[in-house]
């Protein structure tokens, strides 16, 4: 902890003494692998971040997977599943920042939100639309419980660039990578926090632009 937060303050530091570039957006979607017991799992990974200087940015960062199991975790059940949710905040200062690479470091906190679901037993979920007054219903895995921990994860990006999407307003398509290492604090009622503590590693397409 003591180190994300020097990894921060230095940050801010480089980040106020750097050229201001407002109104740009980096959106990227990708493949993540991310810890899971004595292992890893795929999951979707999105992330936003607004530049607040040609350098450092803030922004959000979801990903989620779905992994199943052939044990219940003590219940009464031999078919289970985990809906992960991962939401977090990076902050990020870019080291190198020319036209066609990046390489930047920093971290990110947030929650990781897992609840897990019997594959045997199933409960009804309806919706109903007002305005059309048209209403559906589907069957999801019954719900047996949800662990919630805190995550902090220091992390290096690096992007290429691969092509010009819109010259007159400068976007850009890239290739990104990320690597990290996930620190997940806390405890729960069928999972560990050391159960998901272990390096990740992403790689995905960013768009940048300017969103003027």
């Amino acid at each position: 902890m003591k180190n994300s937060l020097l990894i921060l303050l230095m940050m801010v530091c480089f980040g106020s003494n750097a050229q201001i570039e407002t109104d740009e957006l980096a959106i990227t979607l990708g493949v993540s692998a991310m810890p899971l017991f004595n292992d890893h799992n795929a999951a979707f990974d999105m992330s936003v971040r607004y530049y607040l200087t040609d350098q450092f940015s803030i922004g959000g960062n979801f990903y989620t997977s779905s992994p199943r199991f052939t044990h219940g975790f003590g219940f009464a059940t031999d078919r289970t599943l985990i809906n992960m949710y991962a939401i977090s905040v990076p902050l990020q200062y870019e080291v190198i920042n020319a036209n066609k690479f990046s390489l930047g470091f920093g971290f990110s906190n947030g929650v990781l939100i897992n609840v897990l679901r019997d594959r045997n037993e199933t409960t009804p979920q309806d919706y109903w639309d007002s305005d059309t007054g048209i209403g559906t219903s589907w069957d999801v895995p019954l719900k047996l419980g949800t662990n919630t921990f805190y995550v902090v994860t220091p992390y290096a990006e690096a992007s290429y660039k691969l092509l010009s999407l819109d010259r007159s307003e400068d976007l850009s398509l890239f290739l990104t990578g990320k690597a990290g290492y996930q620190n997940v604090l806390g405890s729960g009622s069928f999972s560990k926090a050391k159960d998901f503590t272990d390096y990740i590693i992403s790689i995905g397409i960013t768009i940048k632009g300017t969103t003027k």
